[in-house]
């Protein structure tokens, strides 16, 4: 999710509120005593512009030199950019280069330009020099922009019984609804669509903020196009949800359950290859199918179609490279 930083001139209540009521991620102000103020209100980052920390770093591009300059500034320094006449060029070459990169904007129009960029966009924005009014308006449109990410239709092969093993759950911040839920797999190029408990069943009652989400070894997708295993998630972690068209929004993890669980491996078709995931037997743990619905893992059967995510190459660290890396 884009972070939406805004600078505060002076004492304003309802805008502070508002802000803060629709996530903003930092104030920036001019006097010290605005400080305080603000963080009466919420617990939220504030910083003094005439007393930065060494981590952001405001920056003005005129020139080819200065651009130059900007793209060897260490990426662990939040760089705002401001722009002269070309407002665009600056930004696709400096995004290709680095990330940690915040655009000056002062209406939502080059607020979601630069939001937009290659099709990744800045990290961020640095909102001033306009009224209450379009802060808000930018905060709200992109705090409510949803991510997307490519997905494509799978085919059951096969599925298995397993003995017991570790079962990893997630209980999330955020209530989801069925077609939504988190992407999981054996291998970090290949994954399933595991569906939330989101469906009323006989048995329990329904918990739509969870995922029953699979054996510890697997890995999930998180924000920014990374991964991880699912033993090393942890309370306070972010994660990805997704549904069926492929639309994400970010969670964060409440609480994670770690138990003995019968378990299965379902062994997927892909347009790339076969992988597989190893999931709970049960009748409440569901993947989304391709319409948007969902099917209980228990009748599952050869040529059923499921939502998957594939790519080519694999991941280090969570992130994805270009190498030959095999998985068995």
């Amino acid at each position: 999710m884009r972070k939406v930083w805004i600078e505060i001139t002076e004492w304003e209540k309802s805008l502070i509120t508002d802000c803060l009521e629709n996530s903003v991620d930092a104030f920036f102000v001019k006097e010290e005593s605005l400080v305080s103020k603000i963080k009466e209100l919420a617990k939220v980052d504030v910083y003094n512009i005439n007393n930065l920390p060494e981590n952001i770093q405001f920056f003005k591009i005129n020139s080819k030199e200065d651009e130059e300059k900007a793209s060897k500034i260490s990426e662990s320094v939040s760089l705002v950019i401001e722009t002269g006449d070309w407002k665009i060029i600056p930004f696709e070459n400096l995004i290709a280069q680095r990330d940690n990169l915040f655009a000056s904007v002062d209406n939502l129009t080059d607020a979601q330009e630069v939001a937009g960029i290659l099709e990744i966009g800045v990290t961020g924005v640095y909102v001033h020099n306009c009224s209450s009014d379009e802060k808000v308006k930018i905060l709200k449109k992109l705090k409510s922009e949803k991510g997307n990410i490519e997905l494509s239709e799978g085919e059951i092969v096969s599925v298995e019984k397993l003995i017991t093993g570790d079962r990893i759950c997630i209980d999330t911040i955020s209530n989801m609804v069925e077609g939504e839920g988190m992407l999981v797999g054996d291998y970090s190029n290949g994954m399933i669509l595991v569906n939330s408990e989101s469906q009323d069943n006989p048995y329990v009652a329904s918990r739509p903020f969870r995922i029953n989400a699979g054996a510890v070894h697997c890995y999930v997708m998180t924000p920014e196009n990374r991964t991880k295993y699912l033993a090393d998630l942890r309370s306070g972690d972010e994660v990805l949800i997704v549904n069926n068209k492929g639309e994400t929004f970010v969670s964060v993890i409440g609480r994670i359950k770690l138990e003995k669980r019968p378990m299965l491996r379902i062994v997927i078709k892909g347009k790339i290859k076969d992988f597989s995931v190893v999931l709970q037997n049960a009748e409440t743990i569901r993947v989304v199918t391709p319409d948007g619905k969902s099917k209980s893992v228990v009748s599952l059967k050869t040529g059923d179609k499921v939502t998957i995510f594939e790519e080519k190459g694999g991941r280090h660290f969570g992130h994805k490279i270009e190498e030959t890396i095999e998985e068995k």
